[in-house]
């Protein structure tokens, strides 16, 4: 039996090896708005995504089955050139992380990223090089993987996730070339670029704190003390609260409430009345976008 041979990257620690997966993530690309007789290329880029995040090990822990790295992502094609084998489209990715003691997994990130661009062919090596971006697509997914390994880690033990978010940070320096990856590319501050400067800038990092405080402190004993648990949430919210006033439309903040607003709702919507008040009045503030949905605590 032939041996297998395993190539280590210790910069990334890239293992292609199956049996110890570490990040599981659930692919699907769809194309509704892409009119083509043949849509075989669509189940081939599916697959090919798939595998090469799957396959392969993207941390130096050892991970257990059930502690494996949830992911999901749903890749929109909104245009295909089959003569330059160019695609464009979105990508929303979710990513959760399990609550102590419970069944239930609470998401840790869920971003939309309007500048999903790349070329494929099928059958294609999906070839990636964490210091020279040379294939775009691997280096997007790359990317958003090490991100959110990154937010995992800082939810279990406080900016425990700087080394993933640093990795992130080496692809996005090698793909300034390429469209998507610059401070103006997309939406305004609403980018690549803003989400790992903002999560490397130490002026953000009390948001990263309270991402360790709200899970580890909070989401981690309400199996145990729901009352405490919400205090602890409730107080992590606080401490960076005045990163919201001055930094408003920072892109961590929206990140933070893109993953949160709808399990804030729920967790304080079974809150004695007086503190329901005060969740609605401080989410608000912080969260205007989502004031509505704030609102609906009460009801």
């Amino acid at each position: 039996m032939k041996k297998l041979i395993v190539f280590v990257s210790f910069l990334f620690c890239f293992h292609i090896n199956a049996q110890n997966q570490d990040v599981e993530a659930t692919v699907s690309v769809i194309h509704p708005k892409v009119q083509i007789s043949n849509t075989q290329i669509f189940n081939s880029l599916q697959q090919s995504i798939s595998q090469f995040i799957n396959q392969r090990l993207w941390c130096s822990d050892k991970v257990a089955t059930i502690e494996r790295f949830k992911i999901t992502m749903l890749i929109d094609i909104t245009a295909y050139d089959m003569n330059t084998y160019n695609f464009e489209g979105t990508i929303q990715i979710q990513a959760t992380r399990p609550v102590y003691n419970s069944t239930y997994n609470t998401v840790i990130f869920n971003q939309l990223d309007q500048n999903f661009n790349f070329t494929y062919q099928e059958f294609q090596a999906m070839e990636f090089q964490p210091n020279a971006n040379v294939y775009n697509l691997t280096g997007m997914l790359a990317f958003y993987v090490n991100v959110v390994l990154g937010l995992n880690y800082d939810t279990y033990s406080s900016e425990a996730g700087t080394p993933y978010y640093q990795k992130a940070r080496e692809i996005l320096n090698a793909s300034q070339s390429m469209d998507g990856w610059r401070p103006n590319d997309g939406q305004s501050m609403k980018n690549r670029f803003y989400l790992i400067d903002n999560l490397l800038n130490d002026r953000y990092l009390p948001v990263r704190k309270a991402l360790y405080a709200y899970h580890l402190n909070g989401m981690d004993i309400m199996h145990k003390d729901v009352v405490k648990g919400r205090d602890e949430i409730f107080k992590a919210l606080e401490s960076f609260e005045e990163i919201t006033k001055v930094y408003p439309n920072s892109m961590l903040v929206k990140v933070f409430f893109n993953a949160k607003y709808k399990e804030l709702i729920e967790i304080y919507k079974g809150a004695p009345s007086a503190e329901q008040i005060k969740a609605i009045d401080l989410l608000s503030r912080m969260d205007p976008a989502n004031k509505s949905f704030y609102d609906t605590i009460k009801t």
